[in-house]
């Protein structure tokens, strides 16, 4: 399953919050922790609701944090002291760190200061803390293996800060947008904060174009502002793949000043890298010099270190990177009992092929039977109802 944040009126922390609160429970999700966490949350007379609320004529949910009194200003070690207290997994736990390191990065930079030495005001208020560490627990909670986002909307105007009016985006908040795609460039006020924006860096969300999938549950987050001209709010879908399509790097590379020695240690060091694929082709290179091409599959997240990588066991001067778009069927897995071990059985979860044994467990079964792979593969047939 995997989550699509749709930013159609902005992004904040709250918004987040409510929207994966609100996707939570139409998906039936164990809110527990959620409440554990809730109830951790100790600063003083701090009111924290959820609430039906609607946006041009769209109903959600709403979430609220009122302090009542004024907090102290606080530096990003007290911050981390509050966050290690709370009851978050270790994942949780990481992703709130990120945000608040991302906010601390992007504060220093805007007012020439330090990390440390920043004073969060806006951004390190209670409300900050616990917007980013809900978000970040009810997004554990769902558990997607990725997560895909739309543009965001960053508004026009002016924002009042603790230092005066400033434009829109407020400057830090530009910060963290950089690199990232933005839009709704003519949208009323200020539509992405930099709570907002923090959280969508520490998760690591993915704006490329998603594969077709199907919408299993839906949850909608309401912005505490309500605006004319687009509806503040966002729409959180989580979906399930209609086929298993994704985008992956093929690098390539030619090489002819190289032993064959040093060329197999490098595909095995390749190999190491938990990447899709690995191999090489004889050609004729410049000159009519035999050679090879190696050439490598990997996710796109990892083209960086995996190019880095070929440049220095090979000590080519060139890549080529091609971004293809792979269909697989969904893979399944079971068990079928050898001779005295279990071996592991792969196939598609639609049947569509037959299953096919893990070598691996097929040696390790004829090591012990003193008898040769293709005999213990004769003797594998896979029961129905395995």
């Amino acid at each position: 399953m995997r989550v699509f944040l749709n930013l159609y009126g902005g992004v904040a922390g709250d918004m987040l919050v409510s929207g994966l609160y609100d996707l939570a429970s139409d998906a039936g999700v164990d809110l527990a922790a959620a409440d554990e966490l809730l109830a951790s949350f100790s600063f003083g007379e701090v009111q924290i609701s959820f609430a039906q609320a609607a946006r041009h004529g769209i109903s959600g949910r709403s979430f609220s944090v009122d302090a009542g009194i004024d907090q102290p200003h606080r530096h990003l070690s007290d911050v981390l002291a509050i966050i290690d207290e709370l009851a978050l997994s270790k994942r949780a736990r990481k992703w709130s760190i990120a945000a608040f390191d991302c906010l601390a990065t992007a504060e220093a930079k805007v007012h020439n200061s330090s990390r440390e030495q920043v004073h969060f005001h806006e951004v390190g208020a209670v409300d900050s803390i616990v917007d980013i560490c809900m978000a970040s627990c009810l997004l554990d909670l769902l558990n997607p293996q990725k997560v895909y986002c739309s543009p965001i909307p960053v508004g026009s105007g002016t924002v009042h800060c603790e230092h005066g009016e400033m434009p829109v985006p407020a400057p830090a908040t530009l910060e963290l947008l950089k690199g990232l795609p933005s839009c709704g460039f003519d949208l009323l006020s200020e539509r992405a904060t930099p709570t907002g924006v923090a959280l969508l860096r520490a998760w690591q969300v993915d704006f490329s174009s998603r594969s077709a999938a199907i919408t299993k549950h839906v949850g909608y987050g309401m912005g505490s502002n309500d605006f004319k001209d687009r509806g503040n709010f966002l729409r959180v879908q989580l979906e399930e793949l209609a086929n298993e399509s994704e985008c992956v790097v093929e690098l390539r590379t030619m090489v002819d000043d190289q032993t064959g020695e040093v060329i197999g240690h490098a595909l095995e060091k390749l190999r190491q890298q938990q990447i899709l694929e690995a191999y090489l082709l004889p050609v004729m290179a410049k000159d009519s010099r035999p050679g090879f091409e190696i050439v490598v599959i990997c996710d796109i997240c990892q083209q960086h270190d995996v190019s880095r990588l070929i440049f220095e066991l090979l000590g080519t001067l060139g890549i080529r990177n091609t971004v293809l778009e792979r269909s697989t069927l969904k893979r399944s897995e079971f068990v079928q009992h050898g001779v005295r071990h279990k071996i592991r059985m792969h196939s598609d979860s639609e049947h569509v092929i037959g299953a096919k044994a893990e070598f691996k467990d097929v040696v390790v079964e004829s090591e012990k039977s003193k008898d040769y792979p293709r005999q213990v593969l004769d003797r594998i047939k896979p029961s129905d109802d395995a």
